[in-house]
């Protein structure tokens, strides 16, 4: 077998004067290897972790841009200028800019596992009593590695109900610190082995129970302790647990845990009298699960594809307004048509507008959510769809209501599988989920006028793997 380095780039982070939530971006990268001397202390390993969500939230083919903006354009949410992105969605996976595209986003996914799996190396070797707070560390690296495979998992392997021959080589799942090739697992392999991390960091996090607040702000006195919404924690854990059953078809257990983070009273709807934020591009206070810190990512997306202005490199798909402005809301409207639009032809989204980080000074936290509490009120929906459909509706209900809408309960009507699908492209537009969403149903795409992509051909909804990784295996 031919030996080739998995894009690894280590990086020696600067030590984190942690004044407030801000300073996450202080931390950058510098060397080739993360320094042994970093964990010789606990300010160290913080530093060390530090530098993996600075790494997350800012690096272009992650969470601050292709990550999300990818799914965006491949399920026409928004069409684009750029060329690769426009193969992309076309499933025209060797044509200009989209290998470059797929390389990316694989390499600096990887790229950022083997950065956390250094972090877990060291823990390993100090056992978990090493710093008091040596468990949260463990909790938090073991939940971005399972979020990153995830993601890949999503973006590049088969969907759940693809025939088994397309399920045998999904990803690697990479689980040491090493520079070796590491063999790939098969669907089934990557989806338990997805579940375990998740499962032993729900553990490790435990203290989040104590440490988390149901009430709010971006102050960071406690150090690593505080701000817990801009760390894996706990309650992400358990509802990435959710998304991961779910996409799998796993409804039971997807309820289990989506009713663990309801139930656990720390998260609630954002007031509707407030719904509109004057804070565009901030995580919200309320219904944030977890997000990535980042000025870079709001001054990016506003900056690169000119989102507040009509020289923008995207455009929203034409029926964005027929979408919201649906009948549902009988005295009003949608409360995210004026919120996360600006009224016209052009991507305004709310959780990507700009925000110069240099001068922000309000009361929230800047960065973009990954995980929101409505998406496990959604889960508990469509888990008793069947069951208990009464209930369902009630769930479903909880959401809409705060955006405005009619509830279903009160005009005698249940909730579908179509209206879920229907109302998570709403709630989620512009956050990277409606192409997963295609996917796991396997719904056809409208590429173009001219170009409908079969949703029930796998290929549709697989990329390929970067033609360096298929030319240095023989497996």
């Amino acid at each position: 077998m031919k030996k080739t380095r998995q894009y690894i780039i280590g990086g020696l982070l600067f030590p984190l004067l942690m004044t407030g939530c801000a300073d996450f971006l202080d931390v950058n990268p510098k060397g080739e290897v993360f320094d042994n001397d970093m964990f010789t202390s606990a300010e160290g390993y913080e530093d060390a972790l530090y530098g993996i969500y600075a790494e997350l939230g800012t690096e272009d083919y992650l969470y601050s841009d292709y990550m999300l903006w990818l799914p965006e354009v491949m399920s026409i949410n928004v069409t684009t200028t750029n060329t690769g992105m426009q193969n992309m969605s076309q499933a025209n996976w060797t044509a200009t800019g989209a290998p470059a595209l797929r390389n990316g986003l694989w390499g600096a996914a990887y790229t950022a596992i083997n950065h956390i799996n250094n972090i877990l190396s060291h823990i390993e070797a100090g056992g978990e009593d090493e710093y008091p707070d040596t468990p949260l560390y463990k909790g938090e690296a073991l939940g971005l590695r399972a979020m990153l495979h995830f993601d890949m998992l999503r973006f590049f392997g088969a969907p759940a109900w693809a025939d088994d021959n397309y399920k045998q080589r999904a990803i690697p799942y990479v689980s040491r610190y090493s520079f070796s090739i590491t063999p790939f697992s098969t669907w089934d392999e990557a989806c338990q082995k997805i579940v375990a991390d998740l499962i032993e960091a729900e553990r490790c996090l435990a203290r989040d129970e104590e440490l988390m607040p149901a009430v709010r702000n971006n102050a960071s006195n406690g150090g690593f302790t505080s701000c817990r919404i801009i760390h894996m924690n706990l309650y992400a854990v358990q509802a990435l647990l959710a998304r991961v059953y779910w996409y799998i078809g796993d409804l039971e257990n997807a309820a289990v845990y989506a009713n663990k983070v309801i139930s656990s009273g720390k998260f609630s709807f954002r007031p509707q009298q407030a719904f509109v934020q004057a804070d565009n591009g901030t995580l919200d206070l309320n219904e944030t699960i977890f997000g990535f810190y980042s000025t870079e990512s709001n001054e990016k997306n506003g900056r690169q594809y000119g989102l507040t202005s009509t020289s923008s490199t995207f455009k929203l798909n034409d029926d964005w307004i027929s979408l919201y402005d649906d009948g549902s809301a009988s005295t009003g409207s949608d409360a995210r048509l004026s919120a996360w639009f600006n009224g016209e032809t052009y991507c305004n989204l709310v959780n990507r507008a700009y925000i110069d980080g240099t001068s922000y000074s309000g009361s929230s936290i800047l960065g973009v959510s990954l995980i929101r509490i409505p998406e496990m009120y959604y889960i508990m929906a469509e888990s008793l769809l069947e069951s208990d459909p009464a209930e369902a509706t009630k769930y479903f209900d909880a959401v809409i209501t705060t955006r405005g809408l009619d509830s279903f309960t009160e005009a005698g009507h249940t909730v579908t599988a179509d209206n879920l699908y229907t109302e998570r492209r709403k709630e989620f537009y512009g956050e990277g989920f409606h192409w997963f969403d295609m996917k796991r149903l396997g719904k056809d795409i409208q590429a173009t006028s001219t170009i409908l992509l079969d949703g029930s051909d796998v290929n549709t909804y697989m990329l390929p793997l970067p033609t360096s990784e298929e030319e240095n295996r023989d497996e």
